[in-house]
């Protein structure tokens, strides 16, 4: 699946989702976006030096994505304070904590799978358009990573 398919897919998804978003879905489009701003803080620190070779810079990709969700977030009246190392999910954890370049790179396949599902719950689950627009482009690059790790690590990136 190239990443155009995947762009238009979560178009697609934006554009049969309500125009119109009141206040309480605004809330929970919030409280659904906050989790994933700390899975992409996490994950730009787990890339700092872990990045696979032959992978983009993964970690800039990943504070780029938490960036953008922050400004959706915040765009609601909500903020919420960066996460600290404590703070980190398993997944993440994980790829800091690798200490081989082939432990590094299972553990960034699998953080990216989780990532991958995450944003898939998480596109099912929103009503806004433009957050909707904007985990839904997270997804597709998300998707992209996955599949890239999959191939370098010579699995079928599908």
């Amino acid at each position: 699946m190239r990443r155009r398919d995947l762009l238009l897919g979560g178009a697609a998804l934006v554009l049969l989702r309500p125009a119109v978003a009141g206040a309480a879905t605004l809330d929970h489009d919030g409280n659904v976006i906050k989790p994933l701003i700390a899975r992409e803080e996490g994950a730009e620190f787990a890339y700092r030096g872990a990045v696979p070779d032959g992978a983009p810079d993964l970690g800039k990709n990943a504070k780029d994505h938490a960036a953008a969700l922050r400004t959706q977030f915040q765009a609601l009246g909500r903020g919420t304070a960066p996460i600290t190392t404590a703070d980190l999910d398993a997944p993440t954890r994980r790829l800091a904590e690798a200490g081989t370049a082939a432990e590094r790179l299972d553990a960034a396949i699998a953080l990216e799978a989780s990532l991958v599902a995450d944003y898939r719950r998480a596109v099912e689950q929103l009503s806004e358009p433009g957050i909707l627009q904007t985990a839904a482009t997270i997804l597709a690059g998300h998707s992209q990573q996955h599949a890239l790790l999959r191939k370098l690590a010579g699995r079928n990136p599908f």
